[in-house]
């Protein structure tokens, strides 16, 4: 009977060093010298590494790696993560700290420091490394003996649940693991939030979603309101000149592939002004000549200084461009608001009219017929016509003040091409820019706030007759610009209660019409409430040690996050069955990417 009991053991033994070292590299067991522990509040193991191990290791000594064991009973990986060390001088067992000992045990003797390492590790999971399973919490104790591996990437990512689409958002930042992080693109629908300081890698960050979205899926829609100039020269060449930007093509090559260029749509918002100085033909050829002279020459004449190669053609609004294996195309859109197209919702385009204000604005739009423009709708506006509805005076005010503001931003009715915005829709990429036409803060907010209503409209319709075949992406960088908290002042209330309510509108039934927005903002606590709430899953890069605990980050974690390195956040989601991990996104990113300041 324990003839038979000890043949057993010993095959399983050998049969869960093969399989160990098929699923990772051995480098210790679990120790049968000190007790593992299971219990209601301990899921600790202590795993044995020999001197030659430990210092031909590297990451070896490093809190939080991740090891992985094969159970010598029941052949299950379990996974584990590093939670403290025991190292000591071999002399240490021949002495009590407290004694007097002679000199002897103080000299110096290097080989005395050839000895065993003890690793104090944590269970997260176990799995059937031979099946296709879910992992499921650690709850067995593995068997003394049982070997211990460093993990391969792909057991590491089966382990935890972390590799599960199209979607690759980066790399887990565990200092001995290339393992892959990634979501199913639906998962976007329930939005996301980014956070961070200045240079921590948000855009960065957002840029390699959109090349991986570019890359990987074929129903995806992705739409950028570029307020920062961070994105309507992203179809340009990475500089791969400068190693620090290979090297962030590298590892996005390594996440996902390489990619060899995008094709991309640029709507611009002209106005008379932009126009009679830069495209006095207005002709399309003409607008995206004097765009690309004005805004992606200089960019390109940067590159060139580097010695980065680029053929430019343009004919019609379409700007083509090479660089070695590098081939893109923009087209550029130029945009204006119609007043004629747009008169049945001339009461939300200004979202600073008051309640009263956008009723009778409502009431006096449903009779404009004849009315082809907003300059003729407000001489339209006679005393007679307020009188008659008895229209209080402050309502009055608010009608013409909001409507002149309108015409102020000269978005309106502008006699030059323009490209039709559910036309633009059709595109796979679009970017909304915002930053070059130097459209002034309210002009900027009319915009993003007609242009997400049209949105939503366009997608309401095709949602009724079933026409919905893509998902769309709203990308929103310094959010916080036109989304912001509830902290205003009583002349912004108007605006803020009409943004809050719409953006609310729009992501909560965003996952039925499969619209997903991606904030991005420095400070939560400058954005609106309603969208923190409702952004399911958060990256946290480099920030304040009292913003990172306000999202759920320990304060130990927050500490050291406070002094991360770019490209590194904590992404927190229902989604991971661990509730948030580390993650190292590709900085910078693969697509054209550049310090504006420095060109």
């Amino acid at each position: 009977m324990i003839d038979e009991l000890y043949n057993g053991v010993k095959e399983r033994s050998a049969r869960a060093r093969t399989l160990a070292v098929s699923l990772g590299k051995m480098i210790g067991r679990v120790s049968k010298f000190m007790p593992n522990k299971i219990d209601q509040e301990n899921l600790n193991v202590n795993v044995v590494v020999d001197a030659e191990t430990y210092y031909n290791n590297e990451y070896l000594g490093r809190m939080g790696i991740l090891l992985g064991a094969v159970d010598i009973r029941t052949l299950q990986f379990i996974l584990l993560q590093v939670t403290g060390y025991e190292r000591s001088d071999i002399t240490s067992s021949l002495f009590n700290a407290s004694d007097l000992t002679p000199k002897l045990a103080d000299n110096e003797d290097p080989g005395t420091l050839i000895g065993n390492v003890i690793l104090k590790c944590e269970m997260l999971t176990r799995l059937d490394p031979l099946g296709r399973g879910e992992p499921v919490p650690a709850d067995i104790i593995p068997e003394p003996q049982s070997p211990v591996i460093i993990p391969f990437p792909e057991m590491i990512e089966r382990s935890m649940g972390i590799n599960r689409g199209k979607l690759k958002l980066g790399f887990l930042d565990i200092s001995n693991s290339e393992a892959k992080v990634s979501i199913p693109p639906d998962e976007l629908n329930f939005h996301a939030l980014i956070i961070g300081t200045t240079g921590a890698g948000k855009t960065s960050f957002v840029k390699d979603i959109i090349a991986s979205l570019l890359t990987a899926t074929d129903d995806e829609q992705i739409l950028v309101f570029d307020a920062t100039g961070d994105y309507y020269h992203s179809f340009l060449p990475p500089d791969i000149t400068s190693s620090q930007v290979k090297k962030g093509v590298e590892e996005f090559s390594k996440l996902i592939g390489p990619i060899n260029g995008i094709e991309m749509d640029i709507l611009f918002p002209l106005t008379v002004k932009w126009l009679n100085k830069f495209a006095k033909e207005r002709t399309e050829e003409d607008i995206t000549k004097a765009y690309f002279k004005l805004y992606l020459d200089p960019l390109i004449n940067y590159l060139k200084r580097q010695d980065v190669k680029v053929e430019v053609s343009i004919e019609g609004r379409t700007i083509e461009l090479q660089s070695g294996n590098w081939k893109s195309r923009a087209n550029v859109n130029p945009f204006y608001i119609s007043f004629k197209e747009n008169r049945r919702a001339i009461h939300k385009l200004n979202p600073y009219f008051s309640e009263q204000a956008s009723h009778f604005l409502k009431i006096f739009s449903s009779n404009t017929k004849d009315i082809d423009s907003l300059d003729e709708f407000i001489d339209s506006l006679s005393e007679e016509n307020f009188e008659k509805l008895q229209v209080h005076k402050s309502t009055r005010e608010n009608i013409l003040r909001g409507l002149y503001l309108l015409k102020e931003t000269g978005l309106f009715d502008i006699r030059a091409p323009r490209t039709s915005f559910k036309d633009i829709l059709k595109s796979k990429f679009i970017v909304i820019d915002l930053y070059n036409q130097d459209l002034d803060d309210f002009s900027q907010k009319i915009l993003v706030y007609h242009l997400l209503d049209r949105i939503f409209q366009i997608r309401e319709i095709k949602m009724r007759n079933g026409e919905i075949n893509n998902k769309q992406l709203l990308v929103i960088d310094e959010a916080h610009r036109f989304f912001p908290s509830n902290r205003g002042g009583e002349e912004d209330s108007n605006y803020l209660r009409r943004v809050a309510s719409k953006i609310s509108i729009m992501m909560r039934l965003g996952r039925r019409r499969r619209i997903g927005f991606m904030f991005s903002t420095h400070n939560p606590s400058d954005l609106s409430d309603i969208i923190v709430q409702l952004a399911n899953t958060k990256f946290v890069f480099r920030t304040s040690l009292d913003i990172s605990e306000s999202l759920g980050i320990s304060r130990s974690e927050g500490k050291i996050l406070s002094w991360e390195r770019n490209g590194v956040a904590y992404m927190i989601s229902p989604w991971l069955k661990q509730g948030k991990l580390k993650l190292r996104v590709p900085v910078p990113p693969p697509l054209g990417h550049y310090d504006l300041s420095r060109t």
